[in-house]
C-alpha cells in the first residue's frame, strides 16, 4: 500500500466517524422515552416514603424502569459506538445533579409541610415529583449539551 492510498483510507475512517457521530446527535430520545423514564425516576424517587419491603421493590422497579428505557434506547439505535469518557461523565453528572436536585427539593417540601395546615402529602413524593417535573423540563437543553460534546469530540479528533 502506498502512502496515498493509506491517506485515503484514514480520510474514509475520519469521514465514517463524523456521521456515526451526527447519527448519535440526531438518535436523541423522543418523548415518549423521556416522560417514561421521568415516570421510573418518580416511582424510584417517591420509594423513600415507603416501608420495607415495598419500599426495596418500588426502588428496584423504578430504577429499573428509568435505567431499562435508556438500554432500550440504545439497544434500538442505529449507531452504536463506545462512549468517550466526556459523554460518561456528562451522564454521570446528569444523574448526580438530578440526586442533588432531589434532596434540595426534599428538604424545602420538608420545611413547606412543616406550615399549618398539613396535609397526606409527602415530602419525598413531593420532592419526587418535582425532580422528574424538572427532568422533563431540562431535557432539551441536555440534548443540546450532549450535542455539543459529541460534536466537540468530533472536532478535537
Amino acid at each position: 500500500m502506498n502512502p496515498h492510498d493509506a491517506q485515503l483510507s484514514l480520510d474514509d475512517i475520519h469521514r465514517m466517524q463524523d456521521a456515526t457521530r451526527e447519527q448519535i446527535v440526531r438518535q436523541s430520545p423522543t418523548r415518549s422515552y423521556v416522560l417514561l423514564a421521568a415516570l421510573g425516576l418518580f416511582v424510584g424517587l417517591a420509594s423513600v416514603d415507603l416501608q420495607n419491603p415495598w419500599r426495596t421493590a418500588t426502588l428496584l422497579l423504578g430504577f429499573g424502569l428509568f435505567l431499562g428505557v435508556g438500554i432500550v434506547h440504545e439497544h434500538r439505535a442505529l449507531v452504536q459506538r463506545k462512549p468517550t469518557a466526556l459523554e460518561g461523565l456528562f451522564w454521570v453528572g446528569l444523574s448526580a445533579g438530578l440526586m442533588l436536585l432531589f434532596g434540595v427539593f426534599r428538604i424545602a417540601a420538608w420545611a413547606w409541610l412543616a406550615l399549618p395546615p398539613q396535609g397526606l402529602l409527602s415530602q419525598g413524593t413531593l420532592a419526587a415529583a418535582a425532580t422528574a417535573v424538572t427532568y422533563v423540563a431540562t431535557a432539551p437543553l441536555s440534548r443540546r449539551v450532549f450535542r455539543a460534546i459529541v460534536l466537540r469530540t468530533s472536532a478535537l479528533a
